[in-house]
């Protein structure tokens, strides 16, 4: 199944909704969308760490990718920090790497296994949202499930 041209506008609001329905138990809230990015706090093991995600788009090689990078309201030593963050994401999909503090997201390589195709064309903050618009986007797991003609193909 292939979308064309689908913008999406998501607040922080939108975003907290996602995390508490998929994951309850993560102690994240995204506190305000900025053009600069997007700024939430993270209860990490006794510590309350802030935070911003930054996402960025490149289109010349068709990826999308957000950074994160905490910022501290209590000193934790750095090499704490990047233990639990490599150790955290040890067993992660391919596309998930740690660097020095920061937690790098590729996206089209997490969703890969998953069998998405993803073209964007956009993919940033503006406004108190965060913007993505989608050029092209393949669901390869949906490929011969859809019902066509009222019978299922396969």
């Amino acid at each position: 199944m292939r979308i064309s041209q689908v913008s999406l506008k998501l607040s922080a609001d939108d975003i907290n909704q996602w995390i508490h329905e998929l994951a309850p138990e993560v102690k994240l809230r995204i506190l305000e969308i900025r053009d600069d990015g997007i700024y939430g706090q993270l209860k990490f093991l006794m510590w309350n760490v802030d935070f911003i995600a930054r996402p960025h788009c490149y289109k010349e090689r068709d990826e999308i990718a957000v950074e994160i990078s905490a910022r501290k309201l209590v000193p934790i030593p750095a090499s704490i920090v990047e233990r639990s963050l490599q150790e955290a994401v040890k067993d992660a999909p391919q596309g998930i790497e740690v660097l020095r503090q920061v937690l790098k997201l590729h996206v089209p390589s997490i969703l890969e296994p998953l069998k998405i195709g993803l073209k964007v064309q956009d993919f940033s903050c503006r406004a108190g949202s965060v913007v993505i618009d989608v050029a092209d986007c393949e669901l390869g797991m949906l490929k011969g499930k859809l019902p066509f003609g009222g019978m299922e193909r396969r």
